[in-house]
This record gives C-alpha cells, sequence and structure tokens, in this order.
C-alpha cells in the first residue's frame, strides 16, 4: 500500500504515455563561383579593370543594406523537461548527490538514476528484481540511500555505482521516506508496520513503533531541533528522537493525508496535504495551521524550501508547482507536460527546482525568476 495511494488521490493508475521524438538536420545553401578565362589570343595582352570608370562620374555606388538578425521576442521558458531513457520508468524520489548531479529513484524500473544539471543521464539497475525504489537522500558516507519499498531493504549505491542492500528485520514494511540522522545514521518509515526504522550505513538496523495504531508513517525529514519528523498519512505529524520516543500530534483537517514534508525557512515544519488539497504547518510544540491550495483535488505530495524564502511545492493531479509563503499564500506554476504526475521536488545545486514527473518519465527543471 503506497501513501500516494491510501485515498490520496495521489495514484490515478499506471497508465504511462511516450511522447515520441523526432530530429532534424539543417540544410546549408550552396553558392557557386563564377570564373572567367581569359581566351589565349588575348593571353599576351595587358588589359586594366577599373571599376570606378565604369561608373559615371560622381554616382553614387549604392549598398545593400544588412538583412536584419532573425531574432525572436519569444521568452525563454524557465522549464526544461529531460526524457529517461528506459521507458515506463517511473521517476519518484529525488536528491542532491555529492557530486553536484541529481540522483532519483525509478520506481517502475527498479533503477537509481543520475542527472546532472546540463541534463546528461546515467542509470544503475539495483540487485533486486522488483525493488521498487521510493524515497532517496545522501548518505553520511557519501553513498546515496534509498528505500526499496516492497522488497522490504535500504539500500544504497555509490556514484561510481556499487550497491549495498540491507533486508529489514519486519517483513513487508512497505518503506517510503528515509533522511539523515543527527546521530550519522539513516532513518526510514516503515508505513504498512506503523514502525520508524533506523540503520547504520554497515547495516545494523532497530525498528520503534508509532503509538498510534495504523497512522501510516510516510514521510521523514531532519527537524531543527534534533529530532526525526514525520507525516502519519491518516491524519497526524510527529517526531521521534534518537533514543526512540515518539510524539505526534492531530492535524486540524480530517483526512487530509500528510505526506512530504520539509523543514521551513522560519524553522517550523511544512508539510504537503495529499487528500486535503493543501499545505501544513506544525510548530515544534505542536501547533498545527493548515491552508488550502487551488485547485480543488490538486493532490500535492512532495514539498522544499528554497532560498528565496518560499516553500515549493509539486501538485499531482494539479500537474503544476506550487510557491508557498511562510503566511500560506500560493501562486500556482503550470508544468508545460500535460498529465505530467510530478512527483517529488529539491533544490538543485544551480538553484533550481528539480522534480520527477512519473507519468510522464521526466526529470522537469524550473528557474523561478
Amino acid at each position: 500500500m503506497r501513501s500516494s495511494g491510501i485515498a490520496l488521490g495521489l495514484w490515478v493508475g499506471w497508465s504511462f504515455g511516450m511522447a515520441a521524438c523526432g530530429g532534424g538536420a539543417g540544410a546549408k545553401d550552396a553558392a557557386s563561383d563564377a570564373a572567367v578565362e581569359r581566351s589565349s589570343d588575348d593571353a599576351s595582352k595587358d588589359v586594366d579593370v577599373d571599376v570606378a570608370s565604369e561608373a559615371p562620374p560622381d554616382a553614387a555606388i549604392e549598398v545593400a543594406p544588412d538583412a536584419p538578425a532573425d531574432v525572436s521576442d519569444a521568452p525563454v521558458s524557465p522549464f526544461v523537461e529531460f526524457d529517461l531513457p528506459t521507458p515506463v520508468a517511473g521517476p519518484w524520489g529525488i536528491t542532491v548527490g555529492p557530486d553536484g548531479a541529481l540522483w532519483f529513484t525509478e520506481l517502475t524500473a527498479g533503477k537509481i538514476g543520475r542527472i546532472t544539471t546540463t541534463g546528461d543521464i546515467h542509470e544503475h539497475a539495483i540487485p533486486t528484481t522488483n525493488s521498487t525504489p521510493f524515497g532517496i537522500v545522501t548518505g553520511p558516507d557519501g553513498a546515496l540511500w534509498f528505500t526499496e519499498e516492497y522488497a522490504g531493504k535500504i539500500g544504497s549505491v555509490t556514484t561510481a555505482g556499487v550497491f549495498a542492500e540491507h533486508l529489514v528485520p519486519t517483513a513487508d514494511p512497505n518503506l517510503e521516506g528515509i533522511t539523515v540522522g543527527p546521530d550519522g545514521n539513516l532513518w526510514f518509515t516503515e508505513a504498512d508496520k506503523n514502525q520508524i526504522g533506523t540503520t547504520t550505513t554497515a547495516g545494523a538496523m532497530h525498528e520503534y513503533p508509532v503509538p498510534t495504531p495504523a497512522s501510516y508513517p510516510s514521510y521523514i525529514v531532519l527537524g531543527p531541533d534534533g529530532n526525526l519528523w514525520f507525516t502519519e498519512a491518516f491524519g497526524k505529524i510527529g517526531f521521534i528522537t534518537t533514543a526512540g520516543h515518539v510524539t505526534d500530534f492531530a492535524v486540524p483537517k480530517p483526512g487530509s493525508g500528510p505526506v512530504g514534508i520539509t523543514v521551513g525557512p522560519d524553522d517550523d515544519l511544512w508539510f504537503a496535504e495529499g487528500a486535503g488539497h493543501g499545505v501544513g504547518r506544525a510548530t515544534l510544540a505542536g501547533a498545527i495551521v493548515d491552508y488550502p491550495v487551488p485547485p480543488s483535488g490538486s493532490s500535492p505530495v512532495s514539498i522544499t524550501k528554497r532560498a528565496d524564502g518560499f516553500l515549493w511545492m509539486t501538485e499531482q493531479m494539479g500537474n503544476q508547482l506550487v510557491r508557498v509563503s511562510t503566511a500560506g499564500a500560493t501562486t500556482s506554476v503550470p508544468i508545460p507536460t500535460a498529465r505530467a504526475f510530478p512527483a517529488h521536488v529539491v533544490v538543485g545545486p544551480d538553484g533550481a527546482l528539480w522534480f520527477t514527473e512519473n507519468i510522464a518519465n521526466k526529470i522537469g527543471r524550473y528557474a523561478p525568476e
């Protein structure tokens, strides 16, 4: 069971479409040069050619003006979208790697992908088949760590493409979000087993139960207080200390379906409400406020903060990015590709927003003004 499919309206089925790509070649104009041959009879004669003498005295020589440059007034789009090499790869999670590239999970293809800020893409197949990689983060060891949603493993891959995988103790946990804790360990959610797990980079694991029954812990982030904050898709925001103590708070709007979570520029916790079609803010003391996000049925899923002082969020069904101020004001930016199904978003090393397009099978880049 995915967080994006539990009555949140975030998964509408795997009906992927592939856009056909074509190319064209430019043609150059060929120029022919005329050659004037002097006959053998005239070869011995001295011939002076004075071009100016052919024109009448004081005649003006007209020169054709240069053709105007072909300059388009069309603005340059702030969006760039890159097609993935693997068809129906299902890109989902995305993070910034230690090498300055963006690394992402391919949920359907079972691969970890890498894209540079110039659009060069490389993919690495995960050793376990049907691994369904979901969340991804750069670990303290410089490797990329990811959850294997249905394989029940925590995996890592180096920037050279070397994999390691560690089986989670509890069977069928449905692994989703992952982040790095202040203790240098990886912390992750076990949605179906109602647990928060942790692992060292050597694969030593421990699991902690969430007190609220069937809460469906989904996404997780390191808070400014040193605790690990997570969303409970069935209506709460919680945090766990590195000692394993859990506290959670009910979201005011029933059935809002909290999913993606991040630390805002105000040091509060901000989260996307996938079923409530809004965005929420929680203080470290647990005071929570909800803000609506248009349009109705937009299904926000991922959220991040940018250096411009705003939060940015993906809307899967709204097919757009949304800028959110700390006062809850929103501005929507439609994605060029229809039915792209934007999933996760992160700020890249170039300051642009990089996001996965799950159904369009693309990685998108958006550079706000």
